[in-house]
């Protein structure tokens, strides 16, 4: 069955070649890296260096991340190794050269097509292949395994969706499944569907999730403090809205106020996009919210006198997460995906987010498994939340503990991954 599928893979491409090749000369759409996409890479780029080489795959900008954390510890493990980073997407691939491109090579992943397939390899020549999150090209990895490449899944996950997917072409899974010597999976749950899906059983260990590999700077917990001096914190509540989108500050402008009825609490506002701020200003002052710029305090200049705080400079959220007492994970209500909660959670915090996480539904699966993440469908919702918890400090308490032991969980989880897929090699 693999080989018809290589049959029809092929005579599907090569038959169809002339006409996308027509397709880009004419609309200049794909010609980026197009000779990278057929296997041909710069020969200098892989002149033998007497070690291992070890290529790394990664879809899209999001795997390029996990795919850093990774290849960090793969440098730690073994720090002569030779690692060539690949990437699916033209964007993904540039995030990789601006993040990574002083530490491995960034190339374009080969298409998965008989003969192109079997030119990328012979230009790598790779001891070990390392793909980021299920990323399975039959066609590549049948050809690795023919060259005796070891091969290793990091990160591996299979959501509900996509395990029904593979179940109705098992005869393809199978086949790729039962070729990777090592798979790290996120959790025991995509460790059996691994497992049913033909990886041997021996061969699949969960090791947590690398995207939430988030461990606290002691620089954070230090500069948590000054900031909870700076800003006179002395007994007030403190509510933190991170990485806020579309008019999810309108709501939470209303959310202030109400709040406001019952105590002073100071509302910390970190929009995700900084060029927005002068439409959330505007907001504010129609509400007549009086408000104050956060690096206008950081710098002395003035001293807090409002208790709305909008945060106007970037790389500040992970350090003011520290000093929440309740915490809204923004890109949530607004259609965003969401943002990673694990930031938050990683201080001992609980969490609230709107139904919009599509794109850390994982990380929500984690949190709402151990009672440390709340879905709120509205900001009415939210109110009613933090209201309960006001008055259930004690259960508050120990959903704020069971969330952070669940983000210090994840901690490690790379250079465990890392550890396990290289162990028998180094």
């Amino acid at each position: 069955m693999f080989v018809l599928y290589r049959i029809i893979v092929a005579l599907l491409f090569y038959c169809s070649l002339p006409l996308l090749l027509f397709g880009i000369l004419v609309s200049g759409r794909h010609r980026q890296g197009l000779g990278q996409r057929f296997g041909y890479y710069p020969s200098v780029l892989f002149q033998q260096a007497g070690e291992k080489t070890i290529w790394v795959h990664a879809s899209s900008v999001g795997e390029v991340q996990a795919a850093r954390t990774i290849i960090h510890a793969i440098k730690s493990h073994q720090p002569g190794a030779r690692i060539i980073l690949t990437v699916m997407t033209v964007h993904g691939w540039r995030v990789a050269q601006s993040q990574l491109g002083d530490e491995v090579e960034c190339l374009l992943a080969p298409l998965d097509v008989p003969g192109i397939v079997a030119r990328a390899i012979a230009a790598i020549r790779p001891d070990i292949y390392v793909c980021l999150e299920t990323e399975l090209w039959p066609v590549l990895i049948d050809g690795l395994a023919r060259n005796g490449v070891r091969l290793c899944m990091a990160n591996g996950r299979i959501s509900r969706k996509s395990y029904g997917t593979y179940r109705r072409v098992r005869f393809l899974v199978r086949h790729t499944m039962e070729q990777f010597d090592k798979i790290a999976v996120i959790s025991a749950r995509d460790q059996d569907r691994f497992v049913a899906l033909g990886a041997a059983a021996e061969c699949v260990k969960a090791e947590g999730n690398v995207k939430y590999d988030v461990v606290l700077p002691a620089e954070h917990i230090m500069q948590a403090e000054q900031y909870r001096e700076l800003l006179g914190i002395n007994g007030m509540e403190v509510f933190v809205a991170g990485s806020t989108h579309g008019d999810e500050e309108v709501e939470l402008a209303w959310l202030y106020k109400e709040l406001q009825k019952k105590k002073d609490t100071l509302f910390i506002v970190a929009p995700r996009h900084l060029e927005r701020l002068p439409a959330i200003t505007a907001t504010m002052e129609q509400e007549k919210i009086s408000y104050q710029l956060f690096t206008m305090l950081a710098s002395g200049k003035e001293q807090r006198r409002a208790s709305m705080i909008l945060v106007d400079t970037m790389g500040e959220l992970a350090v003011l997460y520290g000093l929440a007492d309740f915490i809204f994970c923004g890109g949530s209500l607004a259609l965003r995906g969401g943002h990673n909660i694990m930031e938050a959670a990683v201080w001992h915090k609980a969490v609230f987010y709107g139904p919009h996480m599509d794109d850390f539904h994982d990380a929500v699966w984690l949190l709402e498994s151990v009672g440390g993440g709340f879905k709120v469908d509205n900001v009415a919702d939210l109110k009613s939340r933090i209201e309960y918890f006001q008055n259930q400090p004690q259960e508050y308490e120990r959903a704020c503990q069971q969330a952070g032991e669940a983000a210090e969980a994840q901690q490690g989880s790379a250079a465990r991954q890392v550890s396990f897929l290289l162990s028998g090699v180094y």
